[in-house]
């Protein structure tokens, strides 16, 4: 292994200088599980690496009753288990136990998942369909982004030189809010989604029909995506599988997916409504 510099902080504001001093020329290290990779890929004679793990006040699950708020390095395994999460935020648990093997969720984190910014990301569309808000901080203070103007593209994020991300907030839905989350890879585990669906619907009250929908979809776009135009066809509509072989068609046409080793593009494009509507069915109650 080549040698490279290596930075340990113990605050966040240490973190923040080092980054900027450094002016991008360093890889900052939350889990790690994809620091490995990207390393081989571009060698480390001109980078450093930033190890954020020995920052407190980055972990830990706080709630309120009302908002969860996530620091930034609470690993995918503590998500997955957490029982605040699986009641309030099912989708969100369920994308924590698709990711990876065991042993990558014990090293991964939130904060880290976000900001690699991979276009087939697990937790994303999770946080999406939830509306999360992540909290920033930089050398000019702290700021709150949402999520949906976070991902800019393939490894691309709204962060400006310095920031990190500190929190992800989480408002609890509505009473009867209802999600789910899927994934399909070539194996049944341990695999990158070829295609992933993030759904939650809220029931409008004493009625079979939806008040609002949300569909987020991954790795089939440049960046997680919001499906604006299923979520439109299901709001007000009756829940059933009509109403989401319906949505799921729209979700379908708003994907632009790659061909490559794994898929092709129109195979991506198929599952993409095939696991619409199975998540939509899952959370509402239905047979897949």
């Amino acid at each position: 292994m080549q040698s490279f510099n290596y930075y340990e902080p113990a605050t966040v504001w240490e973190a923040i200088g080092l980054l900027e001093s450094l002016k991008g020329n360093v890889f900052s290290l939350a889990g790690g599980t994809d620091l490995m990779r990207t390393l081989k890929k571009t060698g480390f004679t001109d980078y450093g690496v930033l190890n954020l793990k020995r920052i407190p006040e980055l972990g830990g699950i706080e709630f309120d009753g009302q908002v969860m708020s996530v620091g930034a390095l609470t690993t995918v395994s503590t998500l997955a288990a957490h029982p605040e999460v699986n009641r309030h935020f099912p989708a969100l648990a369920q994308a924590a136990r698709a990711l990876g093997t065991p042993q990558i969720r014990n090293l991964a984190t939130i904060g880290g998942n976000l900001g690699t910014a991979s276009p087939a990301s697990d937790l994303a569309p999770a946080l999406l369909v939830y509306q999360a808000r992540l909290n920033l901080l930089g050398p000019d203070g702290a700021r709150v982004m949402a999520i949906n103007e976070f991902f800019k593209g393939p490894g691309q994020t709204g962060l400006a030189p310095g920031e990190i991300i500190t929190r992800i907030d989480l408002t609890v839905p509505a009473a009867g809010t209802v999600g789910a989350f899927l994934k399909h890879g070539v194996r049944k585990s341990h695999e990158i989604a070829l295609v992933n669906t993030a759904v939650l619907l809220v029931p409008l009250r004493a009625s079979a029909a939806i008040a609002e929908a949300r569909i987020a979809l991954g790795a089939v776009g440049p960046t997680v995506f919001r499906a604006t135009q299923a979520e439109e066809q299901l709001a007000g509509a009756e829940g059933g599988p009509v109403s989401f072989e319906r949505a799921a068609r729209a979700a379908q046409e708003m994907t632009s997916p790659i061909s490559d080793v794994r898929a092709g593009n129109d195979y991506r494009k198929h599952m993409a409504g095939v696991l619409v509507k199975r998540a939509l069915l899952q959370a509402w109650g239905g047979t897949i």
